[in-house]
């Protein structure tokens, strides 16, 4: 009985021996394993992308652009807001029987006109020429030869050019707008408007 024990209990301890070795092997060549795995160090920024060309713009100049965009917002609602109504004649300044009415105020509209006309020029018209024979010529190329000519006379005649011109005009338009008016302002300007369509009419 105690012959058996032993071996039994030499051949367990001589089995776990080698795997006791292997596992310290295996530590020791991979020293992360079983822990918990570090996270991977953070990529580096390329050329293009440095602090200094991610870095914000400065305050003042945007500070600067967004003034710039106040002003002309506010100039833009200046020109769109109409004038607000106070219950006065724009006029005489009375407070009675005070309406809406729409108001004609004469403006100049610039338009550009194109016109056409024509200028003269005088040019040659050669006559019939005299044939002299040909001329014979040698070079690098080898021999050739040409017709020569002889002007006989020419006609002096005269053609048209047309010329374009732009111009520019101003017309008189109305632009209509509204305003108070009172009862004795509104029959002046209704009696103004009939004496002009009359002194139009004649």
């Amino acid at each position: 009985m105690n012959t058996r024990n032993t071996r039994s209990r030499s051949g367990g301890v001589g089995f776990a021996g080698p795997l006791l070795l292997a596992v310290g092997l295996l530590r020791a060549v991979l020293p992360g394993m079983g822990t918990a795995a570090e996270p991977p160090a953070p990529l580096p920024l390329p050329k293009s992308a440095t602090a200094k060309d991610t870095a914000a713009p400065k305050a003042d100049t945007v500070k600067d652009d967004t003034k710039d965009v106040k002003k002309d917002a506010k100039k833009d609602a200046k020109k769109e807001e109409p004038v607000a109504p106070d219950g006065k004649c724009d006029t005489c300044g009375s407070c009675v029987c005070v309406r809406k009415v729409c108001v004609p105020k004469p403006k100049e509209k610039e338009i550009s006109k194109i016109c056409w006309s024509y200028k003269c020029e005088e040019f040659c018209v050669p006559g019939r020429s005299e044939y002299c024979g040909k001329k014979c010529g040698k070079d690098e190329c080898g021999c050739w030869s040409y017709d020569v000519w002889k002007p006989t006379c020419a006609e002096v005649r005269t053609k048209r050019v047309p010329v374009k011109t732009e111009v520019k005009r101003k017309v008189p338009i109305y632009e209509w707008k509204l305003e108070e008016r009172c009862a004795a302002c509104r029959r002046h300007q209704d009696a103004e408007q009939a004496c002009d369509c009359s002194r139009s009419h004649h």
